[in-house]
């Protein structure tokens, strides 16, 4: 019973600091003109490919993202009603906390006292995973893949390796423990089928031989019916790397890369090296390189005190091969470091309870100290966040009050995505029609937030528009003007 509570009480308390950083997304009720517009517009047609087993993006394969993107879009009314989005949002959240929570005790070793330090463990991890202001502003976001992708594998794999050990105890099968097993390989396909990058976690399977090796014990006394469960159950495992690495190895081969205008003209050393570099400006703190250096000590440690912990080992290797993955991409984002941030805790965690109770105990208050720091600051930039997501909507509900009064708009700008994205999410801003006087017309320029040359005058649609000197509205993203002609 005090392992129930312990576990019970580490997920209320890491939910409690993440839900203070989420919060101020509850506030905000209308989609985004960054992603939410594409999958809005996208998702439908690109899930119709998907379940026929094609792939609705040249240089992408993300079939996971995509059926998550028709879920969150269009169930529950959704886009005209926002309660969807919503709540899938929170769901999302919530497998994240879950999932990370409950993989750091299965590597640590879930205690059944409550007075055990690595409970704190337990605790830490997930709050220095999470709770850094940008990555918090991307799991407030409904757009990024990483909270998915490590939300669903953690979560997925916690709950195979439980249905696992009970198989290799010889338990009888019951309705519970299949539905645990199944329940666990969904999960863990569907976060492995968010984006390409999950195939980084194959790096990991070397590193778990000496812990399946220990169970040769456990393997021996079962019946051919059972092996071949298991043995099922582990290609089962693997069976969604295969179109995750068959397509990443055709785009590879190809030359296309996503970001190739970011990444033109620099080496790899050089992307390599901005990964690193660049970490703490992204993040806004510098929690996330701490616990990095943290692990990569604690495991030196490790090493020369109590030999070669292999797991431990795989963790950082993979967590590297993230950001070898990233760097391939060429651009620096703070999604990006979710996985590895995650894989750097989780080595720590482990490490520190391999050197004693005294470092367990140092290395959880310390970590949920950290934790906790960059709670504060994480929910004032999920905030700020907010406020630019707001001023963007009252561009679209501007413009789309115009439109329905019968006024015409024309959008023109550098920022090539939100010039796309606000013809399609205005039909959803259900705003009363505003008069319009016979012959006014109005552009909508949108150059903020895009590197390079603002949209000259003579541009087209604003040569044709000859826009008046002075906006009549202007918020962070774009200038909302009456032509003169």
């Amino acid at each position: 019973m005090q392992g129930r509570t312990g576990v019970l009480l580490c997920l209320v308390a890491v939910a409690l600091a993440s839900l203070w950083t989420y919060e101020p997304r509850l506030h905000h009720d209308f989609p985004s003109m960054v992603d939410d517009w594409s999958a809005i517009k996208k998702a439908p047609d690109q899930l119709h490919d998907v379940l026929r087993l094609g792939n609705p993006e040249e240089n992408r394969y993300r079939p996971g993202f995509v059926m998550w993107n028709a879920l969150q879009w269009h169930t529950f009314g959704a886009p005209t009603d926002f309660l969807g989005p919503k709540l899938w949002g929170i769901a999302r959240w919530a497998v994240l906390v879950t999932g990370l929570t409950l993989l750091a005790l299965l590597l640590v070793g879930r205690p059944t006292r409550l007075r055990d330090g690595r409970w704190l463990l337990a605790i830490g991890v997930p709050l220095v995973a999470i709770t850094a202001p940008s990555i918090a502003i991307d799991i407030a976001r409904y757009g990024p893949q990483e909270p998915l992708l490590v939300g669903c594998m953690s979560l997925g794999a916690v709950l195979l390796v439980r249905a696992i050990d009970r198989l290799l105890d010889r338990t009888r099968p019951s309705p519970l423990l299949l539905l645990t097993l199944g329940t666990g390989l969904v999960i863990w396909a569907f976060g492995v089928l968010q984006k390409e990058t999950s195939l980084c976690v194959l790096l990991l399977a070397p590193f778990l031989w000496p812990t399946i090796r220990d169970q040769q014990a456990r393997w021996a006394p079962l019946d051919s019916r059972r092996r071949h469960t298991l043995q099922a159950v582990a290609a089962a495992v693997l069976l969604p790397f295969a179109p995750i690495l068959a397509r990443t190895a055709q785009l590879t081969l190809s030359g296309d890369r996503v970001y190739e205008g970011a990444s033109a003209g620099k080496s790899f050393a050089t992307r390599l090296s901005d990964q690193l570099s660049i970490a703490d400006d992204r993040l806004h703190t510098t929690v996330p390189m701490i616990v990095g250096i943290a692990a990569i000590v604690l495991l030196a440690a490790v090493l020369l005190r109590t030999g070669i912990d292999w797991l431990s080992i795989g963790l950082l290797a993979t967590a590297l091969g993230f950001i070898v993955f990233a760097a391939h991409a060429g651009v620096v984002e703070s999604r990006y470091y979710i996985p590895p941030i995650t894989l750097a805790a989780l080595a720590l965690a482990r490490c520190a309870v391999r050197l004693g109770p005294a470092v367990v105990l140092v290395a959880g208050v310390l970590m949920i100290g950290a934790g906790l720091m960059t709670t504060r600051s994480a929910h004032d930039w999920v905030w700020y966040w907010v406020r630019i997501e707001a001023a963007g909507e009252t561009i679209i509900r501007d413009a789309q009050a115009r439109a329905v009064g019968g006024c015409p708009i024309s959008v023109v700008g550098a920022n090539v995505e939100l010039v796309e994205a606000l013809p399609v999410l205005m039909p959803l801003a259900d705003e009363p029609p505003r008069d319009c006087a016979p012959g006014e017309r109005f552009v909508v320029v949108i150059d903020r937030g895009q590197p390079g040359t603002p949209t000259p005058p003579d541009n087209p649609i604003l040569a044709a528009c000859a826009p008046q000197a002075k906006p009549d509205l202007t918020v962070d993203v774009a200038d909302f003007f009456r032509c003169s002609r």
